[in-house]
């Protein structure tokens, strides 16, 4: 090995003696590769300069690669599975150079380089190949547009407002019934029903109507119609005393929640009543087998109201469970309507609008970054 790296250096030797020229060491080092790993070295010639540069294995067939770059980018030299070898490379420009050595093998690589350098002249015999770090500023320059606000225009305009006129409040009796409830002896069903039908409601642009609530009253016998009459009294009573608008109707004070008691009666018979939400229910009461209901009672008279269930139709349950006394019952049913009237209003308005011109600017980008150059 030692005979090998004697021979290697003694051909510089000849090299400076035969053509006249000093050469001038720059480096001569040993660099260690693992896997997967480069080193890279860096110094600066002169223009006019002749790079001298040698490798030697010590370890290891060859590395993948060797390359020399003068920066930024340029490469002057690449050399793949670089085993023993000398190459000389004429400096055309004065810079930075790179000598990068690489290796991709399993098992460490071990190699001797020596850079010399062989000047043009005595003028550059002494230059330093060392470096520094220096920033270089890159400035880039842009068009671009931009809309400039230069004033504002008035414009006029119709506007087409939907405005409430009125909200008045309707009450409507969907029906007064009297209805026939045999006892069991009787030979007739003790069980029968009425149908009750919520209105439909009207919605367009300019009219609403919602269904606040609707109320019920179901008296027995002439004790139930007269406790209704007497609540009916009592109700016109208070709207004469009343300065503001007042129901009519005691059904109408308890939808909307004006009124919370009424007069029953104190005697008579009584009635077992249901409230069943649909068909396939109302089939299932009338034949005493189970069924579903949203509301039920018993009583010589009963009241209530109901503001959850404002469309479709359900079904009042009447059963009666006297043994050998028929009985009449009064139903009543009430619903209470809210109506909104509105009314389409042109009005007259202005408005400030903005008006723009487009003008082209320019902006200055200043991009800094660090570069090696000579230190001279």
């Amino acid at each position: 090995m030692i005979k090998k790296l004697l021979s290697f250096f003694t051909s510089f030797l000849l090299f400076s003696v035969l053509f006249g020229k000093e050469v001038i060491p720059v480096t001569e080092t040993s660099i260690v590769l693992d896997l997967e790993q480069s080193k890279e070295l860096f110094f600066s010639f002169a223009e006019g300069d002749e790079i001298v540069f040698s490798m030697q294995m010590v370890k290891g067939k060859n590395i993948k690669s060797v390359e020399i770059v003068e920066l930024p980018s340029n490469v002057i030299l690449s050399e793949f599975k670089a085993e023993d070898f000398t190459r000389k490379i004429k400096v055309k420009n004065k810079g930075v150079y790179m000598f990068k050595l690489y290796s991709s093998s399993l098992t460490r690589r071990v190699c001797k380089i020596k850079i010399d350098r062989v000047p043009e002249s005595e003028k550059t015999q002494n230059f330093n190949t060392n470096w520094k770090w220096e920033v270089k500023r890159d400035t880039t320059y842009t068009t671009y547009q931009e809309d400039s606000l230069v004033g504002y225009k008035t414009i006029k305009y119709q506007e087409n407002v939907r405005e409430l006129i009125n909200t008045t409040q309707e009450e409507i009796m969907l029906f007064e019934k009297s209805q026939k409830v045999h006892s069991y002896s009787n030979g007739n069903p003790s069980r029968t029903y009425l149908q009750v039908d919520l209105p439909l409601l009207k919605n367009s642009d300019l009219l609403e109507e919602n269904l606040i609530a609707w109320s019920y009253w179901i008296g027995v016998d002439q004790e139930g119609q007269e406790a209704y009459k007497e609540n009916l009294r009592f109700i016109s009573k208070l709207a004469s005393q009343a300065s503001g608008t007042y129901f009519q109707n005691p059904l109408a004070a308890i939808a909307v929640g004006a009124a919370s008691e009424l007069i029953i009666p104190k005697t008579g018979e009584d009635v077992q009543y249901y409230f069943i939400k649909d068909l396939p229910n109302l089939q299932n009461f009338l034949k005493g087998e189970q069924f579903y209901l949203f509301d039920q009672g018993k009583g010589r008279a009963a009241y209530g109201r109901n503001d959850r269930i404002k469309q479709g139709t359900f079904y009042i349950g009447l059963h009666n469970d006297n043994f050998s006394q028929g009985i009449e019952v009064e139903v009543k049913v009430l619903v209470v309507k809210e109506i909104k009237a509105y009314q389409n209003k042109v009005y007259n308005k202005e408005k400030e609008e903005p008006q723009y011109v487009t003008v082209y600017k320019t902006k200055m980008d200043i991009v800094e970054n660090n570069i090696r150059v000579p230190v001279e």
